[in-house]
């Protein structure tokens, strides 16, 4: 009787034993029913409003992807890690998102400080990573085999709008305020050696990002007397700074001021900041709605007003849905998960995005390696309404200086 008992319990054990297993086989087998792709960018800090922007486009994203059937037939999940702006954090969110939650490529990122540290990560743990909107040349520069951006860079800025807006215009004498980063100095330095090799007067300065007090900086370039500013100052700072300029008499009373970031001059905050002082104002964009470079963008904007319940903004929030769909095709084309695999089928994407037809630069030696820049606005306030004033091919409307 006792041995039957044991050899009941046993055969007992040996069920729960092997229903336990099986439970965690399917545990394991429903995890791999997603193919996680991570993304890095600030969710909290002076950048906020980009982490914002990037979970609209995400989502936006994430609707068209897995309603086209996803990635490699399964569906596509995204895991978003704040980094705050700040290297450090960011250098441990990509990190944690390759060992930890075991994402197959990352995506994102808006600061370059941050991105700066970002890729040398992404390089030496061998995992894809496509970079949205950190600017500074070297983040291509590196020439890493898994680091691509498919997004604005300086060079592509300044020297295929800024520097074509200033001499179409005809500007004479331009003043330069930067913030201190790798962005802000970066930005700076090819803006003076274009003007200089244009012959254009200019004048440089560099201010602190989170400076709410630009007074020091407005009287020298009020003595220099410019007729444009070029303010590569990003996040609330330039909010003060061309509220501080109007007060002083500078902008828009005898010189505009470009901003070179672009989304602070969108964010709701910046009218409640400048006031009267953003009328005329300048920013660099990449997107207008009456702009439309791809039938993507009208989807795009139809998608987001529909699920949002209103118009899009802030460009971040169409950046990022470019990514993302610039990594689900790589992935679908790669066949697998491999590395290099995806690395060979990102060196050969031919996609049309909303900003225009995806190609990246395969030659090393420059920052054009690994990069495409997409097509840029440069927009002015008038009266509160949003004019694209260059290039002029796609203009809206003229430029107005008084």
């Amino acid at each position: 009787m006792k041995r039957n008992w044991l050899k009941g319990f046993f055969v007992l054990s040996v069920s729960v034993l092997m229903l336990f297993s099986g439970a965690l086989i399917f545990q394991s087998w429903a995890a791999e029913e997603t193919i996680k792709i991570g993304v890095v960018g600030p969710r909290t800090g002076t950048a906020a409003a980009t982490g914002k922007a990037f979970q609209e486009g995400i989502e936006l994203a994430l609707d068209r992807i897995n309603k086209a059937g996803g990635v490699l037939g399964k569906k596509l999940e995204v895991i978003f890690e704040d980094t705050a702006g700040d290297p450090a954090k960011a250098a441990s969110a990509i990190e944690k998102l390759i060992t930890h939650d075991k994402v197959v490529m990352v995506v994102g990122e808006s600061h370059s400080s941050a991105a700066l540290a970002e890729i040398d990560v992404a390089n030496r743990l061998k995992v894809p990573f496509i970079i949205a909107e950190a600017w500074h040349d070297d983040i291509t520069k590196k020439n890493y085999k898994y680091v691509f951006r498919a997004g604005p860079c300086n060079s592509g800025v300044v020297n295929g709008y800024i520097l074509g807006f200033i001499k179409d215009y005809g500007f004479k004498k331009v003043a330069i305020v930067a913030e201190n980063t790798d962005w802000g100095l970066g930005i700076k330095e090819l803006a003076e050696k274009g003007l200089k090799k244009a012959g254009i007067t200019y004048t440089s300065l560099v201010t602190e990002r989170k400076s709410q007090d630009h007074y020091a900086e407005l009287n020298k370039i009020k003595k220099f007397g410019p007729d444009l500013i070029l303010a590569f100052v990003y996040g609330f700072g330039v909010h003060y700074f061309i509220a501080q300029a109007n007060e002083v008499g500078i902008v828009p009373q005898t010189a505009l001021i470009l901003e070179g970031a672009g989304p602070p001059s969108l964010w709701p905050e910046f009218w409640k900041t400048v006031g009267d002082a953003g009328n005329l104002e300048l920013f660099v964009s990449r997107m207008h709605p009456a702009v439309t470079f791809t039938k993507v963008a009208k989807e795009f904007r139809e998608a987001y007003k529909k699920k949002f319940h209103k118009p899009p903004t802030d460009y971040k929030s169409r950046s990022i849905f470019d990514v993302l769909l610039i990594a689900a095709d790589a992935l679908n084309r790669a066949g697998s998960t491999n590395p290099d695999k995806i690395v060979e089928a990102l060196e050969n994407t031919n996609l049309t995005v909303s900003s225009g037809v995806v190609r990246f630069g395969t030659t090393k030696g420059t920052y054009a390696y690994h990069q495409w820049q997409p097509p840029m606005l440069i927009i002015q306030w008038q009266d509160r309404k949003q004019v694209v004033v260059y290039p002029k091919d796609v203009a809206t409307g003229k430029l107005r200086k008084q």
